[in-house]
């Protein structure tokens, strides 16, 4: 039988699976009731729902089959996966795809009937089937009941993405467990009581509030009366229309301490259908930034009327003459006193930001409008340093040409650069909140860390403001040094070029590595602390840039840390306005998101590695690191059956090391294991990689050729012997001379298991020593009449040798 072609977007089909994490899983018991329930309803006595990985058929549940994975060549299902399309077979012997399979010639019970549809998950990939099988031929199996295997394959389908987006809603909530945004989660219903409360969110709400609300208070009554119709609007919003994503700001319920502002930024999710299903909602504090706009608009208030009378931050422009006169308080907006002002309009003109020159355009146009009272705009000036000021300005014309125009007019100034700050502030949040959920997506879809810093990095220059930067992860040499390997950083010229500066970094396939940590940012790892300066070449850590690299001008270094341990480091630099605490309080919710990445990544590795030893410890011999007598066994089995399915050659072979025990009582054991170990490095050069050595007892080995003819074996094992013999092991300066004994046998159809062949090559290798040891022997069937007819005292010599 052909095995089903494998499909043209095998690659993209085989990461749709793995996305699902069912492979190597415990068998959900919703599948496995829903299997139950199809081969029911039915009237079939096996269903499975089968997965088709890269070399097998794994089954996510089974009803009415024993073991959990088939090999992908002799599975039904790869049919359908390839042809993306149902197959009933009523009769497999005479289907031509299926007539020659293992399962319908070989297996018993044979199979006689199979029908399969596929499930389709990612972009239209098919993952696997919903099957049913059965013993027997079904012409009775119509399109009636295909139709109801799909309808259950739907149900399928439904169940995997439900458990999916469990897990995902599951290890969000564990991200998002700490730090300052703080997580409400409601289900589709949208009832009064929320189903999941971050751990966090008293920092957000306070802790009287987030304790009403974790005894079932509902959510609105923690809510200001006058707010409760607007929180209330923007959840039922989600279910009207499809809204994936919603932001409100609304006051929380007096208390003696004042009024908590709160933003909640809404995420809708909707299934394949439109459907809402839950809808998580995202709380930053904002009493302070509400605080501040409350001040700053009273503020205006108090100045309008005071500016009235007594003319503060004023401004006097002629158009006729272009005269301007500005007082001490609108000087002092842009760090001048007032006699350092050059009285033109012009000069004040020049001063404004290119982008708002339309804005003064017009402006001009609304004086000319004697309909207009008073004139406000917003724009930019620069200040005396350089970097500019936002200010807002309240015109009125006081004089006119006899034409209309305006010939004077009067105004006042308001500084707002504080005002338009924490708006670039909220703007700047709303962004770190999408980086989040980006981060967190990026590395719960993938596990990689590094995937999802590069994810991360270009946005964070553009927040930041930024004009070059890199995320470093801290990493161990062998010596227990720490250095920093950045996988994500600005691509400048010095490293496109190049250039190297020797000691201070070094390029690898998976990043750079930065071993020479007595510089600036080193400093940040090796102190634990944040490093933030507008100056760096003052700052006692600097030691200067690499050739190429451009001047810096100012630098933040942040510590990513977990547990208060450095994990690795944010860097940026040249900031156009320089960097301040601003910016840090600004970054530290995903400097603590990327911590809480770097810890599992470091726990998942932990894991694999843990793992990893614990099979070397099962399988491997601890003196030679061989395999051990188990580890052969289970690969020779496997072996075994490979070779009684498609007859190819197969040899064991049991070497024993000829008067050991001499060696031992004569040289000692120290002396005994270096002859085991030297022995051991013989055997690994001298076989194939798809050959097995192993240590089986104290000085008897085994060895396994598999898929090798028996002259091509005998001479691999010729090579063995031949290699100990002429090598000494030289032992504390003396040489120690060896030899071994082979017994070996080659794998015939009267071989039913692997203990059989391990019988007859022990019955080969007492023939080797009572011939004389230092030998390969094949056996044959006279042999085992030989040895039974030895002697005991022979017998036993044999055995002590």
């Amino acid at each position: 039988m052909p095995a089903a072609p494998i499909p043209s977007d095998e690659n993209i089909r085989l990461a749709a699976l793995r996305d699902l994490d069912l492979l190597d899983q415990e068998g959900d018991q919703e599948l496995n009731r829903i299997t139950a329930l199809a081969a029911c309803v039915l009237d079939v006595p096996i269903c499975l729902v089968s997965l088709v990985d890269e070399e097998r058929l794994w089954f996510a549940a089974h009803h009415g089959s024993d073991g959990n994975q088939w090999p992908r060549e002799l599975s039904f299902c790869s049919h359908v996966v390839h042809g993306k399309k149902a197959i009933m077979a009523h009769d497999l012997r005479l289907d031509d795809r299926f007539a020659d399979n293992d399962l319908v010639v070989r297996r018993l019970p044979p199979m006689r009937f199979y029908a399969g549809v596929p499930l389709v998950f990612g972009e239209d990939q098919v993952v696997g089937t919903l099957c049913v099988m059965d013993q027997r031929p079904r012409h009775d199996f119509d399109e009636r009941k295909l139709q109801q295997l799909i309808r259950f394959s739907e149900i399928v389908h439904d169940q995997i993405r439900l458990r999916q987006e469990r897990l995902q809603v599951q290890q969000a909530h564990t991200l998002f467990s700490s730090g300052p945004v703080g997580t409400v989660v409601w289900d589709a219903r949208m009832q009064s009581h929320p189903t999941y409360l971050s751990d966090n969110l008293h920092d957000i709400i306070g802790k009287r509030l987030s304790d009403e609300l974790r005894h079932e208070q509902p959510y609105l009554d923690i809510v200001h009366p006058d707010d409760q119709e607007a929180m209330r609007s923007s959840l039922s919003s989600h279910h009207q229309g499809y809204l994936p994503q919603l932001e409100i700001s609304y006051r929380l319920r007096p208390s003696p301490r004042g009024t908590r502002w709160v933003h909640q930024v809404n995420k809708a999710d909707y299934n394949e259908a439109g459907e809402l299903q839950r809808v998580r909602s995202y709380l930053f504090d904002l009493t302070r930034q509400k605080q501040l706009e409350s001040s700053i608009e009273a503020t205006k208030e108090r100045l309008y009327l005071a500016l009235e009378s007594a003319r503060i931050g004023t401004w006097d422009v002629n158009n006729q003459t272009q005269e301007l006169l500005i007082n001490a308080r609108a000087a002092s907006m842009m760090g001048y006193r007032e006699d350092e002002v050059e009285h033109n309009n012009q000069s004040w003109l020049d001063l404004v930001h290119p982008h708002d020159r339309v804005n003064i355009d017009r402006a001009a146009a609304d004086y000319r409008n004697p309909a207009m009272d008073v004139v406000a705009l917003e724009y930019r000036i620069r200040h005396k340093r350089g970097h500019y000021v936002w200010v807002q300005s309240h015109g009125r014309t006081v004089e006119r040409e006899d034409n209309g125009r305006p010939r004077r007019i009067v105004g006042t100034l308001i500084d707002i650069t504080e005002s338009k700050q924490q708006e670039s502030l909220r703007n700047r949040q709303r962004q770190l909140l999408n980086l989040l959920n980006q981060a967190q997506t990026s590395f719960l879809l993938n596990r990689n860390v590094q995937d999802a810093c590069e994810a991360l990095f270009e946005p964070l220059l553009r927040i930041s403001e930024s004009a070059f930067g890199f995320i470093g992860i801290v990493q161990h040499d062998e010596r227990g040094q720490p250095y920093l390997n950045v996988p994500t950083i600005s691509d400048l010229d010095w490293r496109n070029q190049g250039k190297h500066r020797p000691g201070h970094h070094e390029r690898k396939p998976d990043g750079m590595q930065f071993h020479q940590l007595d510089n600036l940012f080193g400093h940040v790892i090796t102190h634990n602390t944040i490093v933030l300066t507008n100056e760096p070449d003052t700052h006692h850590a600097s030691q200067g840039t690499p050739n190429g690299h451009p001047p810096l001008r100012n630098f933040l270094g942040m510590p990513i840390r977990f547990d208060n341990k450095v994990l690795g480091m944010i860097a940026l630099g040249n900031r156009p306005d320089g960097f301040d605490e601003q910016m840090v309080q600004l970054l530290e919710p995903l400097v603590v998101t990327l911590g809480t990445l770097f810890h599992a990544r470091d726990q998942e590795v932990a894991r694999v590695n843990a793992e990893q030893e614990l099979l070397r410890l099962a399988t491997r011999d601890a003196l030679t690191g061989l395999a051990n007598r188990r580890h052969f066994f289970d690969i020779a089995e496997t072996s075994l059956v490979q070779t009684r399915r498609y007859g190819t050659p197969m040899t064991v072979a049991l070497l024993d090391l000829d008067h050991f025990k001499h060696i031992n009582d004569t040289h000692g054991h120290a002396a005994g294991d270096a002859v085991l170990n030297a022995f051991s490095d013989i055997l690994r050069a001298s076989l194939r990689d798809t050959d097995t050595p192993a240590r089986v007892g104290g000085e008897e080995f085994a060895v396994l050729l598999t898929n090798t003819p028996l002259n091509e074996a005998l001479i691999a094992l010729e090579r063995i012997r031949h290699t100990l013999d002429e090598t000494p092991i030289h032992v504390g300066g003396r040489p120690i001379y060896a030899t071994v004994s082979i017994g070996a046998v080659q794998w015939t159809a009267n071989h039913l298991d692997v203990d059989g062949m391990l019988a007859h090559a022990d019955a080969a290798l007492y023939a080797a020593k009572r011939h004389g040891r230092n030998r390969v022997q094949l056996y044959h069937a006279e042999l085992i009449q030989m040895e039974a007819t030895a002697t005991p005292a022979l017998r036993a010599a044999n055995d002590a040798a």
